[in-house]
């Protein structure tokens, strides 16, 4: 997420990341949420993981497709809330 990110910010136009797997729903939707979820722990200190899948179910039914996925997306989002906390220090 980090080099798309990088990516994106170097590039000469600001348009909008495209990520798409085979369906477009399960590894996409890992990675969407994930990038939602980071943005959510910069900006508020928190995350709802729940809620960002309740909402990438809205918009398009099926994302985050197994128990495996959800988990990996608590999973990044506590190693991204780690590695927030040693930057910002006590």
């Amino acid at each position: 997420m980090a080099d798309v990110e990088a990516e994106r910010r170097s590039a000469a136009s600001m348009g909008p990341v495209i990520v798409h797997c085979s369906a477009g729903l399960g590894r996409t939707g890992c990675f969407i949420a994930t990038t939602i979820g980071c943005r959510q722990l910069q900006l508020e200190g928190v995350v709802d993981v729940l809620s960002i899948t309740c909402q990438l179910r809205a918009d398009r039914g099926g994302m985050i497709q197994t128990g495996e996925q959800y988990e990996f997306v608590h999973h990044a989002l506590s190693l991204f809330e780690a590695r927030l906390s040693t930057e910002t220090g006590p």
